[in-house]
């Protein structure tokens, strides 16, 4: 086969960013010698398009490629490289968390070849302008990279391993993430039979404008107005949702919070929690990672040692004082544990709790509790089930992301540094006695 220019290039992969560098690498005069693909079909597929040889056996590839881009899925890009030696060729990844590093000791130059797009096979012919990041560990080898990025790119950026993470976290932020958002609002609209459509004019002002103006400056809406009408509208329209109502909540607390876009305090964030707020009328939490942070030691006995914070601790008997059923759903048996909230005067106790749901039900039907009035705390997946039931489920700042991603509320304090206190105070402000005269009262 006779190579168009330097080098000669074998594809690893036949999906979308496979698609893309094949293809406009062609396009910009590079010749592909092969392309890989599991799939026999995907290979041959994307390997007539561009005039290469094709396989599905990985052994069959040529080891004296000049280049080979892996664009795979990080997972196969690490099974790949395992118990490979292809030390004549320029080993080259298109990954945003992979560190080039993966590629030491199966070849002498290696480096990553990054762009930074969304990709889709059926939009190829519209990707003229992508940036590149590239990075090698060899000037020959970064110089080859840079030469294959500007002939088939726009502008080139050498950024490290350590950096090129960050990028990729950040590009889901402005991709994945942003897309997702058109999803649910088309989702949002078709409640009212409106059509997607009216909706592209704004999707490309809005994209326009932080382009032009950066997107702290251009943020506009109800969030940054501080405009509690319109945001409660909005939250008793989503009462068919409680996925997308907790998402408003999320993303307009988001928007309002300290290094958001107008450092609302945090009397104002609640505001967004009003409803909610008024209809706890008891209190229940886990103990580990909630009262506690996530570490935990041992004393010369072999039993667990918690550390605990004493804001959480007053909070909690001033709550107990004011009428509140509050009650504690651990796994853990520690008798420390239960003497520290007996003295705070809790005495509904489920400790060594395997399935607390059922523990959770037996609190409401003692108290006669519908779960809509309860506030529940947790932060790991035994939580689940019991959130998924509870009327103001909360969490830690630090709690699983599952948790978080079922919470009402997300607290800006960790567990063990006053995650409790913030729920609670919150409460007991929104029902007006958080400063009665019982709070100076020890």
């Amino acid at each position: 086969m006779t190579k168009l220019s330097d080098p000669g290039i074998v594809i690893i992969g036949a999906g979308n960013v496979a698609s893309y560098m094949a293809v406009s690498l062609h396009r910009a005069g590079h010749c592909i010698d092969m392309i890989y693909s599991r799939t026999l079909s995907n290979a041959r597929r994307l390997a007539e398009k561009v005039s290469a040889r094709w396989t599905s056996d990985f052994d069959k590839i040529d080891q004296d490629a000049d280049v080979m881009i892996f664009a795979l899925t990080d997972q196969a890009i690490i099974e790949r490289v395992e118990n490979m030696n292809f030390s004549k060729s320029l080993l080259v990844h298109t990954a945003g968390s992979l560190p080039m590093s993966i590629f030491s000791g199966h070849s002498e130059q290696y480096g990553v070849l990054y762009p930074l797009q969304t990709i889709s096979k059926h939009r190829l012919a519209v990707l003229s302008d992508i940036p590149f990041c590239i990075e090698a560990n060899h000037e020959s080898a970064l110089a080859t990279l840079r030469s294959l990025a500007r002939s088939i790119g726009s502008d080139v950026y050498n950024v490290s391993s350590e950096k090129r993470v960050y990028l990729h976290l950040a590009a889901v932020f402005a991709c994945n993430f942003s897309n997702h958002m058109y999803a649910l609002a088309e989702r949002v609209a078709e409640t009212a039979g409106l059509p997607f459509e009216l909706f592209k004019p704004l999707i490309r002002e809005t994209a326009e404008k932080a382009i032009d103006t950066g997107p702290l400056n251009s943020q506009t809406g109800p969030a940054v107005r501080n405009d509690m009408v319109v945001i409660n509208k909005h939250l008793e329209l989503l009462s068919f949702s409680p996925e997308l109502r907790s998402i408003y909540h999320h993303l307009t607390s988001s928007i309002r919070m300290p290094g958001g876009h107008n450092k609302a305090n945090k009397a104002e964030i609640m505001k967004l929690f009003k409803e909610e707020l008024h209809k706890v009328k008891a209190f229940v939490f886990d103990v580990d990672g909630v009262f506690s942070d996530e570490s935990l030691l041992l004393d010369p006995n072999g039993d667990l040692i918690r550390s605990m914070n004493i804001k959480d601790g007053y909070a909690l008997q001033l709550a107990v004082r004011k009428g509140y059923p509050v009650a504690i759903i651990t796994g853990g048996n520690s008798e420390a544990v239960r003497k520290r909230f007996n003295m705070l005067g809790v005495h509904d106790l489920y400790l060594k709790s395997s399935k607390k749901l059922d523990d959770f039900t037996d609190f409401c039907n003692k108290y006669k509790l519908e779960p809509e009035n309860i506030l529940y705390m947790g932060d790991d997946l035994p939580d689940y089930p019991v959130m998924k039931q509870a009327g103001f489920p909360t969490c830690p700042l630090d709690a699983d992301p599952e948790i978080k991603n079922i919470s009402v509320y997300v607290s800006d304090r960790k567990g063990g540094e006053g995650c409790v206190r913030d729920v609670i105070e919150q409460v007991l402000r929104a029902h007006g006695i958080w400063m009665d005269a019982d709070a100076f009262i020890l």
